[in-house]
């Protein structure tokens, strides 16, 4: 029979053992995801995402996150002056002929040249259509970097609210709020995200919603999120990849901009805006700050 400290010796023995084998399966799983991330990143794949809810997935979906923003950074970086060229030399061009087809068009009224007028009519109104496109790209790469100051998000919900109670009333839409008992301190531009949050209102009751809310949550001290939800006409599934691309609208009479300006100023706040889902139950926008 084996005495007790023998006893003692092998289990200290086998917990030794153990503890070894598990560090070491640890450091080969740690490494293979590291190794996994680094091909990804080198294939300029940046949609992964680690599930398990450990302090490394953590870090290593938030370095995820930090590359796949700098690379959107860099990529809408190149558009934007590449537009903003493109709609320089477009407008240069193109007043001086809207100019000139106005001013024939006042001497052609003169002499009663309805010919004439007619052609100049459809020359004016093609170009003004046209300026009238150019400065809707405009509106995408001019955003200014936004004027950073310390404010209260839920302030900031709560006034944006305000100023479209009456027409939320008109649309017969109720808004509810869930926001933490805290002030939400945040260094962010006021009048930007009260932008990006109106967009978001205005989108609720054009898709004939009743119901919107707004739900605020610290996720830690860096990390605050908001969800907008609303019970109006889902967006197509096929669209739903598509909705923040520059002029890409599902509505007759939309412009595809304001979807894309909320995501380039949430950028600008080293944060993001994403679709979460959108059914026939609920459609719901997460903002986040990070």
């Amino acid at each position: 029979m084996m005495s007790p400290f023998i006893w003692i010796i092998l289990i200290i023995g086998v917990a030794i053992i153990a503890v070894i084998v598990t560090l070491v399966y640890v450091k080969i799983k740690t490494v293979k995801k590291i190794d996994y991330m680094l091909d990804a990143f080198e294939d300029g794949e940046t949609n992964f995402k680690f599930r398990e809810n450990d302090s490394l997935n953590r870090s290593l979906n938030r370095l995820r996150g930090i590359f796949e923003r700098q690379k959107v950074a860099n990529e809408q970086e190149s558009w934007t002056k590449l537009i903003r060229v493109l709609t320089h030399e477009i407008m240069n061009t193109l007043s001086p002929v809207v100019s000139l087809t106005d001013s024939l068009n006042k001497e052609a009224h003169i002499r009663k040249d309805e010919t004439l007028k007619e052609s100049l009519d459809i020359i004016s109104e093609s170009s003004h259509h046209l300026i009238e496109f150019v400065n809707t790209y405009r509106r995408i790469t001019g955003i200014a970097r936004p004027m950073r100051q310390k404010i209260d998000l839920k302030k900031v919900i709560e006034k944006t609210i305000k100023l479209n109670e009456t027409l939320l009333s008109e649309k017969m839409v109720k808004v509810s709020k869930q926001f933490p008992e805290e002030e939400v301190m945040i260094f962010a531009d006021e009048i930007q995200l009260s932008q990006v949050i109106q967009n978001l209102i205005k989108n609720a009751w054009q898709a004939n919603s009743k119901n919107v809310a707004f739900q605020l949550r610290k996720l830690s001290d860096k990390t605050i999120v908001l969800w907008v939800r609303n019970d109006g006409e889902p967006i197509p599934v096929e669209a739903q990849e598509q909705i923040f691309i520059p002029f890409y609208t599902t509505k007759e009479d939309g412009t595809g901009v304001g979807l894309s300006v909320c995501r380039q100023i949430m950028r600008y706040h080293k944060g993001n805006i994403d679709l979460l889902r959108s059914n026939s139950t609920e459609t719901i926008f997460e903002l986040s700050f990070l």
